[in-house]
């Protein structure tokens, strides 16, 4: 099976010197907000163009903490998409506002235009998604929220690697939030994120909120939670980034052979369009026999995957607690969209019987 992701062949690769990295950290004690934790925040610093990164349990706990630092709570409204992990939603809800949800572009990205109209005396913040490490118009979005004084958080969860004139994503807004979830083009071996920003203030409260409030031992100067990224894991990643550049360029070699392979088959191209600075966390072609495509592929021991079927006003937690939404766009291209295998454990083989059997696809739907 031609996988769709490879987490497995990555951990396979480097266990060997992960486990003797680990086994010379357990000899330390170093468990907690250590040298190995200080060591990825300079690294992730150093590749935001020196902006401040605070390391944390999850990309999720980034994006709250990011709307508590800024003072978003009840009674404030922030906009974000539906065709994001629920996880972006989450966040707004777990900090006490009220999420709202605008459409998107073709290119599934929200913009100015879809954003604008939905604007109000209670926006407080944005919340626009690099979806797939796919580049948007962060400029013009800043702009527009700046006029209405409104904050922007980036949620570059999927966007390491992506780059706009030539610079790592997530230091354009107030604050971002990056992901390193296994499943990441760099993920550890369980959950981590971290909070970039190039704010001092926030960067202090993150600090600060990430460690239960605690100033010292035994003093806390504020109510905060537990959300550290633990030794372990900075230690794995610390590894995994010397590999990083070469995993990206890998992605942007097979996006391109994809691109010109599949620019004249009934199922499009690359949603991104191929805009220049993408990281290709995820691969997208459009289809409207999408379902069908998947399960051919899936026959061809190709596997093809779904990024997000179920937009997040449909969900049943959206349903049960907000109030309905249309959104065209979205709820069109959640039907139409596939995943397709785009990683570095691929060999020029596997992207050519990808897309081989599109290929053969195709011709089957044209008969």
């Amino acid at each position: 099976m031609i996988k769709c992701n490879n987490v497995l062949e990555q951990a396979n690769d480097l266990s060997a010197l992960i486990l003797k990295r680990w086994q010379v950290l357990l000899a330390t004690g170093d468990f907690v907000l250590g040298e190995e934790v200080a060591k990825f925040e300079a690294w992730m610093s150093e590749r935001c163009n020196g902006a401040n990164a605070i390391s944390l349990n999850s990309g999720t706990d980034a994006l709250i903490l990011a709307l508590r630092a800024l003072g978003i709570g009840p009674g404030d409204e922030v906009i974000t998409c539906a065709n994001t992990f629920v996880a972006t939603v989450g966040a707004i809800v777990a900090a006490g506002a009220k999420p709202v949800l605008a459409d998107v572009g073709d290119d599934e990205l929200i913009n100015v235009d879809t954003i604008e109209p939905l604007m109000n005396a209670r926006t407080k913040a944005v919340i626009p998604v690099y979806l797939r490490g796919r580049p948007l118009n962060i400029d013009a979005i800043i702009d527009l929220c700046r006029s209405r004084g409104v904050v922007v958080i980036e949620d570059c969860a999927q966007a390491i690697g992506t780059t706009i004139d030539g610079h790592q994503v997530g230091t354009r807004g107030d604050a971002s939030a990056f992901s390193m979830h296994p499943l990441k083009t760099l993920g550890g071996f369980g959950d981590g994120g971290v909070l970039v920003t190039t704010h001092p203030e926030i960067a202090e409260y993150a600090i600060k909120a990430r460690n239960h409030g605690l100033e010292t031992r035994n003093e806390s100067v504020l109510f905060g939670v537990n959300s550290r990224l633990d030794s372990l894991q900075a230690s794995a990643l610390n590894l995994k980034v010397q590999y990083l550049d070469q995993w990206l360029k890998r992605r942007v070699e097979i996006a391109a052979f994809y691109d010109q392979a599949l620019s004249r088959t009934a199922t499009t191209v690359d949603l991104g369009r191929g805009k220049p600075g993408g990281s290709y966390y995820h691969y997208v072609v459009q289809s409207k026999h999408r379902d069908r495509l998947q399960s051919f592929l899936a026959e061809n021991d190709i596997h093809a995957a779904v990024h997000y079927p179920t937009p997040i006003h449909w969900q049943e937690a959206w349903l049960k607690s907000q109030p309905p939404v249309v959104l065209p766009n979205t709820e069109r291209l959640s039907r139409e969209m596939l995943t397709l295998p785009c990683h570095h454990h691929l060999t020029d083989s596997d992207v050519e019987k990808v897309v081989a059997t599109i290929k053969r696809f195709d011709l089957m739907e044209k008969q």
